[in-house]
């Protein structure tokens, strides 16, 4: 069925199953694209497609330090500043492409391919090789299984891009689909090395309003691990848990999976959500436990012209926390991979880490040439929090301005502060953005 001819039960949200492209994100940037698309999402399904925020042109921004202030609002350029250049094309045949190269200085992984893709179309998905950043889930500080302030991984992968129902009647209830599922290679670790990253994530409307999500990470393999089709196959169905101590040696990976959902409604010219995400670190008898939790509720509306989004969410990474049952020093860890769930020794999912728990208020304001957006954070380091050694209360900001100054120049300014148990810090950061012609 064609995406202009989805019935009126599935055009509430509709824009949101549709999946950012490869530099997905909440940045600023897409932030304010997820925001109008949800938006427009009542009364025009089909004028959306997939779409990258950031458009062709270079972007150079400049900085303090501030490295360990976990990313709740990604920056327009990570570490304190650089360069990056983005470029795409296609042909008629369905292959497309999109280059992203960047300089940036850190101390390492200076060059970057960050929002690079070569992508070919086969009707309603894609194949792809790509250097790109995801954000599974919905809410708008951070994803507990996968989020966009995590470096960018290489892989390769199939995704559909979209959003039409199965033609079969024994699958036509799920209503409008997209999925993703992609095997890439982790950096940054050392015990083992290299392991491998196996994503999968399906998400689709069975009810007007009501998006379903279904996500699940395999880190697998890696240097003097098992990485034979057994192997795989045993991680695939989920038979990681050893026996006994033996088995150790024959375990096949460390997983994450679970589900979330968002439900969206329209009252009195206000459009209001309400979603949660819940994530289990742990497996048995095939299904996931000792979840992780978060939850949240939005509220988008005009003020004077402007268009306005507030929201406030909580997020709980203990193990286990949700259900009052904690089990401490197990979120994105695991006794084989030693460097946990990470990229380049930054979490792949909560930016805060395993075993914190926070709640966030922000802002989200498009005034037409003048954008930005403001978060308040304010939680709890527990005992064994993977990022800070010592407990204790944690608190932070994030604000972020950008001034359209014509159709081709933009400037911005980022601001973060974040305080732990141990330190205060903030972070500065400038930057120009010219799109090319």
């Amino acid at each position: 069925m064609a995406l202009n001819r989805l019935s009126a039960r599935h055009a509430l949200g509709l824009a949101a199953l549709l999946p950012l492209a490869a530099h997905a994100g909440l940045s600023l940037d897409e932030a304010l694209m997820r925001h109008h698309a949800l938006l427009a999402s009542d009364a025009m399904p089909d004028a959306f497609q997939p779409n990258d925020a950031t458009p062709d042109g270079i972007v150079a921004a400049v900085g303090g330090p501030g490295e360990t202030i976990p990313p709740l609002l990604r920056p327009v350029l990570p570490g304190v500043g650089g360069v990056q250049w983005t470029h795409r094309g296609g042909t008629a045949d369905g292959l497309h492409w999109r280059a992203g190269v960047g300089w940036r200085d850190t101390d390492a992984h200076s060059l970057s391919l960050d929002g690079s893709e070569l992508a070919y179309g086969l009707g309603s998905s894609e194949v792809y090789l790509s250097v790109q950043r995801r954000h599974w889930g919905p809410s708008w500080v951070g994803s507990l299984i996968l989020d966009s302030a995590a470096p960018a991984i290489p892989s390769f992968g199939w995704r559909k891009n979209a959003a039409t129902p199965f033609e079969s009647p024994w699958l036509s209830w799920l209503g409008p689909w997209t999925a993703d599922v992609f095997f890439g290679e982790l950096s940054g670790h050392v015990q083992p090395e290299h392991p491998k990253l196996i994503g999968m994530r399906v998400q689709f409307m069975p009810l007007a309003g009501l998006e379903v999500g279904v996500s699940r990470a395999i880190e697998w393999g890696g240097s003097g691990r098992p990485e034979s089709l057994s192997a795989l196959w045993q991680a695939l169905v989920g038979h990681d848990n050893p026996v006994n101590a033996a088995g150790f040696k024959e375990e096949p990976g460390n997983q994450l999976g679970g589900f979330d959902l968002r439900y969206a409604l329209r009252a009195g010219g206000i459009r209001y959500s309400i979603y949660a995400q819940g994530i289990g670190e742990d497996e048995a008898n095939g299904m996931p436990t000792k979840y992780l939790g978060s939850a949240g509720i939005d509220a988008a509306f005009d003020v004077s012209g402007n268009s306005v989004r507030l929201f406030v969410e909580s997020a709980n990474t203990i193990a286990g926390g949700i259900a009052n049952q904690p089990y401490p020093g197990v979120a994105y860890r695991h006794h084989v991979y030693l460097q946990g769930y990470t990229e380049q020794g930054k979490s792949l999912a909560f930016p805060a880490g395993g075993d914190v728990t926070l709640t966030s208020l922000g802002m989200l304001v498009d005034a037409g040439a003048l954008s930005g957006m403001l978060m308040l954070h304010t939680g709890h380091a527990h005992e064994d929090a993977q990022f800070y050694p010592t407990p204790g209360s944690l608190s932070g900001a994030n604000a972020t301005l950008a001034w359209r100054i014509n159709p081709d120049w933009r400037v911005g300014a980022q601001v973060d502060t974040w305080r732990d148990p141990q330190t205060s810090q903030v972070r500065g950061q400038l930057w120009v953005q010219y799109r090319l012609p």
